[in-house]
């Protein structure tokens, strides 16, 4: 269907009209009144060995203007069935366009409107539609916007998470740093305890050792001498050295030291770093007017470990 414009254009001018039905840019010949289109000889002949087409009306009039000063665009429909009655109504229980005789024997009491009336009505409740449309368009660009707000708070979100998660690890580290550093020096410390008490232990028996050395090497060389006198005169020293070395305490017992051993639970501490920290998702209450009941979500689910540092903020619990 061409505008209005075109039509009058095209009536001014007549003689310039070509064919709209094809692409030869051919004259036009005749116009069809129920396609409201121009056509050459070519189309006008195939236009009438067509089923639906040929019974169309041809008219070599301009239909530029009609007599009562309408367009070609407001040129009447006529019925397929009764040829010489315009379709003036519309049968509601149908949803379709008839004349007055087809409402009058075909869509018997049906409910039907008259064409203006329908046109009318139609226009309102398209333009009701188009109103509420255009009004769930704006709900959906503000809601795309809103999601679009949410992803990007998700991935702010998950970063600043996975920050608090890894302090929290470097923090348990640090602890655990700081509490190995306490054990090894309390090893160090046991360790030097008995080392100075074993060294002052050998400092005295090496020091006895030389006194029963002395006196064994001096009693016997009072034993080998000639000279008795001299055994007579040290005799009271020589007895004297003697008795102290026996009576001197030295156990003949192995020795043994004592023993310093790490104890930890490992079962407990290895179950206890599988269950550190947990992720908590809160999903907030929507704005519904029935008003849902806000709920927690946790992935996961396990008992925590009672250690000394742990992840502490929203979204992980202790």
């Amino acid at each position: 269907m061409r505008d209005g414009v075109e039509l009058d254009s095209a009536s001014n001018n007549k003689a310039s009209q070509v064919c709209t039905s094809c692409e030869d840019n051919a004259m036009a010949s005749s116009f069809c009144v129920e396609c409201v289109e121009w056509l050459c000889d070519a189309c006008v002949e195939a236009h009438q060995r067509v089923k639906f087409t040929k019974d169309h009306t041809m008219s070599a009039k301009n239909p530029g203007l009609l007599g009562d000063g309408k367009t070609a665009c407001e040129r009447p429909v006529f019925c397929s069935i009764h040829k010489q009655e315009p379709l003036k109504l519309f049968c509601e229980t149908c949803d379709t366009l008839t004349c007055r005789d087809c409402q009058l024997l075909t869509h018997k009491d049906h409910r039907y409107q008259f064409l203006e009336e329908a046109i009318q009505n139609h226009k309102m409740t398209l333009e009701n539609l188009v109103t509420r449309l255009t009004e769930k368009k704006s709900q959906l660009q503000a809601t795309t916007k809103q999601v679009r707000t949410r992803l990007r708070d998700v991935q702010e979100m998950q970063k600043k998470v996975q920050v608090e998660i890894k302090m929290a690890i470097l923090q348990i580290m640090k602890e655990l740093n700081k509490r190995g550093k306490t054990l090894i020096q309390r090893v160090e410390k046991l360790a030097e305890e008995q080392q100075m008490k074993l060294e002052q232990q050998h400092l005295s028996m090496s020091k006895l050792h030389r006194q029963m050395d002395h006196a064994l090497r001096f009693a016997s060389w009072a034993i080998n001498s000639d000279n008795t006198t001299a055994l007579l005169l040290c005799k009271k020293l020589i007895f004297y050295q003697l008795h102290r070395g026996i009576q001197s305490r030295v156990t003949t017992e192995e020795l043994r030291n004592d023993i310093i051993t790490f104890l930890w639970d490992s079962a407990f501490w290895t179950k206890n770093a599988a269950n550190f920290g947990n992720v908590l998702i809160e999903v907030p209450p929507t704005l519904s007017t029935h008003g849902s009941i806000p709920h927690l979500s946790m992935s996961g689910h396990c008992p925590q470990p009672q250690l000394s540092q742990q992840a502490h903020g929203r979204g992980a619990v202790p």
